[in-house]
């Protein structure tokens, strides 16, 4: 059943009872006397009723207009509640903002700006998606995530990518190891060492693997990891070397592995701020999104590197 009356109408009718003088309910409204008439009006005519009793001197409720009275006055309480709970719950949601970022950002640049963002913004809260970057991507696109931080999506008309910092990768071998000392390593060479891969479901892999498949003599991949952290771990452990980029090693995480630049070719991955193309962040996403581009798109400190 369709009803034909509106919101106003009802807040007029409920204002005029109230106070039983249409000159301070319109005042009450900010309405102009003729206009309130009209609506209660309208109102009268679409239930088919006189809700109120009007002469020069007073204004009065009808029969009808008591009983409709405490329907019409519940109505309005119940709008009222059911918008003050969507504004709470609209204002949870912005202080909410989730960030999906490769996992080298997540270990070694993420912390050091959400430390900085909880100086500014103590109530927001924070939900990290550390996943490789074609998740990071899919984050953003499906609208998992607010803030997306990875290396996929430049040429992806569903994102903004907004490039950052340009990060090479290097060989990441023990501080013993021969190569430790050498002030850069040619991709050739490493046919020589006993080499540990990441995944081929990884992004990583994916560049590494268009320099490695353009070399006269493809290495053998000894080790695979899903992860960089777990290719890391098994650097140190000494069982051979793996080609990662340069963040995988910074702020000393890996204080017994160090970083040589791989050369002949150059290898490096730019990392970029990805967001949904047209859409809006909320004030707390913008402000972690504006400290992210400060930030990250500085040097790091250390990062291992020789």
């Amino acid at each position: 059943m369709r009803l034909d009356f509106e919101f106003g109408e009802l807040q007029a009718f409920v204002t005029v009872a109230q106070t039983l003088n249409f000159r301070a309910a319109a005042e009450r409204l900010f309405l102009s006397q003729p206009a309130l008439s009209r609506r209660i009006e309208k109102l009268e005519a679409a239930l088919e009723m006189r809700l109120l009793e009007r002469t020069t001197r007073k204004v009065e409720l009808s029969d009808a207009g008591r009983q409709f009275l405490a329907h019409a006055a519940a109505i309005l309480e119940e709008l009222d509640l059911a918008r003050t709970s969507m504004v709470e719950r609209s204002s949870r949601a912005k202080q909410l903002v989730t960030v999906a970022c490769v996992p080298s950002v997540a270990n070694h640049v993420l912390p050091q700006v959400l430390y900085r963002f909880a100086q500014t913004h103590p109530a927001v809260r924070i939900r990290i998606i550390d996943e490789s970057a074609g998740m990071v991507l899919a984050a953003v696109q499906e609208g998992q995530a607010d803030i997306g931080i990875g290396f996929l999506g430049a040429q992806n008309a569903e994102v903004e990518f907004n490039p950052i910092r340009s990060e090479p990768y290097v060989l990441a071998v023990r501080r013993d190891h021969p190569l430790a000392a050498a002030a850069a390593v040619r991709w050739d060479r490493l046919g020589a060492e006993r080499l540990i891969g990441v995944s081929l479901n990884s992004g990583n892999r994916i560049l590494i693997e268009n320099v490695l498949a353009g070399l006269p003599q493809r290495p053998t991949i000894h080790y695979e990891a899903n992860h960089v952290a777990g290719a890391l771990g098994l650097v140190a452990a000494g069982l051979g070397v793996a080609v990662l980029p340069s963040l995988s090693l910074a702020n000393g995480a890996y204080p017994m592995l160090v970083g040589v630049p791989m050369v002949e070719p150059g290898l490096s991955r730019t990392l970029g701020l990805i967001t949904r193309s047209g859409g809006r962040l909320n004030l707390s996403a913008q402000a972690l999104y504006d400290l992210i581009l400060r930030e990250v798109a500085e040097p790091a400190a250390d990062t291992g590197v020789n």
